[in-house]
């Protein structure tokens, strides 16, 4: 008997740092289902990559289900246009609506992906995504055409490779947070006429083509830090509700922020602006900072609309 108390105390001295280990994380991460989840994710990221057709993730959604798919390859083309039925928005104008959630995690896309198109050749059609689209660390080996897509969920490309040329042209996305950090866009990059109804956050990321956001509306905070621009930037025109930071912000060749509209906080931080900059008739409705600038020309602030002095130093 006393041999028996003596091993199960061994026991649980044994057991006692596990104990300790699986408590701890059930205090700090409140929702576990969502801890185990991730780890799965983690798991999985180093496995080998399976194959499949896109045709089976269209059949997937047709039939109402959600996408969450990690290292897969994506065969051929992906078109979300076909993604569902069809119904016609005005007469002009044929819209895919999407229900559910779709979430990519370390995938490569060989072919095109699409979320506009045209019926018939005719009437135009987009798509829009009433839950989640979210395409983490994924590589885009053909073009990624994202363009008049509406998007109400989460909004997530972040640490995805852009190996082809990428746009995001007139996308409305509702979410109260969009994420591009970490991303790399080979080529060429677009964005214009775009609208943000949250924070946008593209930090740490790397575009080595021509990149245009004109006249794109950011709704809430608007974050570059770090990021690093080697060909032509064009934020001109763009409107920004909340804060902007580009704080690190390299700019290779000419960055253009003519008639652009900061009406919070604006702040250039230890920018690089390697090439020429223009801020030609940009408004600044609250606190300007270029502290810390690295210019290898001077910047084009002609005709500049501020409420307040802009701070250009840290002694200011």
């Amino acid at each position: 008997m006393n041999t028996n108390n003596q091993q199960k105390n061994v026991d649980e001295k044994k057991n006692f740092p596990l104990i300790c280990a699986l408590f701890y994380v059930m205090k700090t991460f409140r929702f576990l289902p969502v801890f185990i989840s991730f780890l799965f994710c983690l798991s999985c990221s180093g496995t080998e990559k399976s194959e499949i057709r896109a045709s089976e993730i269209l059949k997937i959604l047709k039939k109402g289900g959600h996408i969450q798919m990690v290292d897969k390859i994506i065969l051929d083309d992906l078109d979300f246009t076909q993604a569902s039925e069809l119904f016609i928005v005005n007469a002009n104008q044929l819209q895919c609506e999407i229900n559910a959630s779709i979430f990519f995690s370390h995938c490569i896309f060989m072919g095109k992906v699409t979320t506009n198109g045209r019926y018939t050749e005719k009437l135009p059609v987009q798509t829009s995504f009433k839950n989640n689209l979210v395409f983490s660390a994924c590589d885009f080996r053909g073009a990624a055409h994202f363009d008049q897509t509406v998007v109400f969920g989460m909004f997530n490309f972040s640490q995805s490779v852009f190996r082809e040329s990428a746009s995001f042209n007139h996308v409305a996305v509702w979410a109260k947070d969009s994420y591009f950090s970490e991303m790399v866009a080979e080529k060429d990059f677009s964005m214009v006429y775009a609208a943000f109804a949250g924070n946008f956050h593209c930090l740490s990321a790397r575009f080595a083509g021509n990149v245009s956001f004109q006249e794109t509306s950011f709704w809430g905070k608007l974050v570059f830090n770090q990021s690093e621009f080697k060909g032509r930037v064009g934020f001109d025109l763009i409107s920004v509700y909340g804060n902007a930071f580009f704080h690190h912000t390299k700019f290779e060749k000419f960055a253009d922020f003519s008639s652009s509209r900061f009406l919070h906080t604006a702040d250039f931080v230890n920018t690089v602006f390697g090439g020429k900059g223009s801020f030609e008739k940009a408004t600044f409705l609250n606190t300007a900072r270029f502290v810390g600038v690295d210019t290898k020309n001077d910047l084009n602030m002609n005709d500049i609309i501020t409420l307040s002095k802009i701070k250009e130093n840290e002694n200011n």
